[in-house]
C-alpha cells in the first residue's frame, strides 16, 4: 500500500482560484463576525469608516486598518473575543518573547483546527506513525497531533521538565524525533554528549527546532556534528493558533497554510504593500479562528512571499521565504539592516566558532561597526587569528565592518526558551 503523501490531500494541491475563492468567503466571514460579536474590532472598522459588506475581494483587506501587536494585546480579553466566554475549551497564551505573555482563548473548534495545522506541519516534515517524538516544548497541541497521525509521543511532562530526564528517557524509549525550541535543542545535544549519551547512537533520526528561524549554513554544521536531520522549517506565533506554514522535502520556501490564513508583506516604515520577492514586514489575517481573530495583524516577523508556482512536491499552496528575524531584534549598521539570521550565517560557516553569539548595541540608533560576541570551540588556541578571520567574513559577506569578541564555550548565558540574539549595553531614556 502506498505511503499517504499528503495529510490534506484536497486542501494542499487545490487549484490557487479555487484556494483564492475559498480565503475569499473565509475572509468575509470573519470580517462579519468580528464586526457583529467584537466590541473592539468594530470600533476600529467604524473609525475606518468600513463595513463587512464592503469586503467583496481579497484586495478589499487593504481597506481595513493595520493592528499593531501592541494595541490588540491592550484592549480587555472579553471586547476582543467573537464568543461568549461560555464557549472557550481552553486557554493558550503567548511565550512573552517580547513582553507579558497575552491569553488567547479558545473554542473546540479552534482546537480542533490547532490540532490539525500541526499534523498538516508534522506530516509535511517527515514525521510518520510509528516515530517516537519527544515533545519538550509546552505545547499539549503537538502531543495531540502526534496521538492523531498515529505517532507515539514522550508527554510534556515525561521527565518532568528535567532535561537529563528527558534525554535519558528519549535512549530508553528509543525516540526517533526531538522537538524543543531552537536553542534548547542544542543544549539538549551538547548536554547528551556530556552525560556520555552519543546521539549517533541513540534512535533519534531528526531534530527539530521551533519558535526561531535559522540559517541553511547553521543546519548544515548542527547535522554532520549530530548526524541526524534537522527537520525542514515551520512558522507559527502562539497568536496564530498552531503552525501556519512548513517547508516540504524540497526545502525551497515555507508552503503557507492559506486555507487558514491570508499573508501580507508591508514596507514596516512607510506601511506600503510589497510584492513578491521583496522582504518586509509580515501581516496576517486568519481565516478560520473562531474565539480570537487577527485581522491584519502585524506580526513583526521580516520575510517575503515567493513568486507562485506549483512545488515540486506536488503541493500548489503559495509559498513564503524563511523568516529573517524580528525588526526588534535587528540593528541598523552604515546603513544596512542587520538580523539574527544574517549573523548566525557567518558564525555557523567559520569553523572554530561555537553556536552561541550576541549582537551587541552600545548605543541608540545606527551602529558604524557591527559588534558580535560569539563563544569559541575549546580546541582553539590562535584565538587573534580567528577573530580576524571572523572580521574578515562578516566584511566580504555583509559588506559591513565589525568588532569581534571571543569568549570560552560555556561563558554565555543560555536560554530558557529563546535565544536573546541582541543585547543593549546602553542606558535606555
Amino acid at each position: 500500500m502506498a505511503e499517504r503523501k499528503y495529510w490534506d490531500l484536497e486542501i494542499e494541491t487545490m487549484p490557487l482560484g479555487a484556494l483564492k475563492k475559498l480565503q475569499l468567503k473565509r475572509l468575509q466571514e470573519v470580517i462579519g463576525r468580528a464586526y457583529e460579536k467584537s466590541v473592539f474590532y468594530r470600533r476600529r472598522f467604524d473609525a475606518a469608516g468600513i463595513k463587512p459588506g464592503d469586503i467583496n475581494a481579497l484586495n478589499d483587506i487593504t481597506k481595513l486598518p493595520l493592528l499593531k501587536d501592541s494595541e490588540f494585546r491592550a484592549a480587555p480579553v472579553t471586547e476582543r473575543i467573537t464568543v461568549p466566554t461560555s464557549e472557550v475549551y481552553k486557554v493558550c497564551s503567548s511565550g512573552g518573547t517580547t513582553g507579558t505573555p497575552s491569553p488567547f482563548p479558545r473554542t473546540a473548534k479552534d482546537w480542533e483546527e490547532m490540532v490539525n495545522k500541526n499534523c498538516r506541519a508534522f506530516w509535511m516534515v517527515g514525521i510518520r506513525p510509528g516515530d517516537i517524538v519527544q515533545i519538550r516544548p509546552m505545547y499539549e497541541c503537538f502531543g495531540v497531533a502526534c496521538t492523531k497521525m498515529g505517532a507515539s509521543n514522550l508527554t510534556i511532562c515525561a521527565g518532568r521538565g528535567n532535561m537529563d530526564n528527558q534525554i535519558k528517557l528519549a535512549k530508553m524509549m528509543n525516540a526517533t524525533i526531538v522537538i524543543d525550541g531552537l536553542a534548547l535543542l542544542v543544549q539538549y545535544l551538547r548536554r547528551a554528549e556530556e552525560l556520555g549519551i552519543s546521539i549517533r547512537d541513540t534512535k533519534v533520526r531528526g531534530a527539530w527546532g521551533i519558535g526561531e528561524g535559522w540559517a541553511d549554513s547553521f543546519t548544515k554544521k548542527m547535522e554532520a556534528r549530530w548526524g541526524l536531520t534537522f527537520l525542514p522549517r515551520a512558522y507559527a506565533t502562539s497568536d496564530m493558533g498552531a503552525l501556519t506554514a512548513c517547508e516540504c522535502d524540497e526545502r525551497k520556501g515555507l508552503h503557507i497554510f492559506a486555507d487558514k490564513c491570508l499573508f501580507e508583506i508591508i514596507d514596516p516604515e512607510t506601511q506600503e504593500a510589497l510584492g513578491p520577492g521583496k522582504d518586509g514586514e509580515l501581516v496576517v489575517t486568519t481565516l478560520t479562528l473562531e474565539a480570537l481573530p487577527l485581522i491584519r495583524w502585524r506580526a513583526s516577523d521580516i520575510t517575503s512571499l515567493l513568486p507562485y508556482e506549483p512545488c515540486a512536491c506536488g503541493r500548489t499552496l503559495p509559498k513564503m521565504s524563511p523568516i529573517k528575524g524580528r525588526i526588534a531584534f535587528s540593528v541598523k549598521v552604515a546603513g544596512k539592516r542587520v538580523y539574527p539570521s544574517d549573523v548566525e550565517e557567518v558564525v555557523a560557516d567559520v569553523p572554530g566558532l561555537g553556536e552561541e553569539y550576541q549582537i551587541i548595541a552600545d548605543k541608540p540608533g545606527e551602529l558604524e561597526k557591527l559588534k558580535v560576541k560569539v563563544e569559541v570551540e575549546s580546541q582553539v588556541k590562535d584565538l587573534e587569528a580567528l577573530k580576524r578571520k571572523t572580521e574578515a567574513a562578516f566584511n566580504q559577506r555583509l559588506g559591513v565592518e565589525s568588532e569581534i569578541e571571543l569568549v570560552p564555550l560555556g561563558t554565555m548565558e543560555r536560554a530558557v526558551w529563546k535565544a536573546q540574539r541582541l543585547v543593549t549595553t546602553y542606558a535606555k531614556s
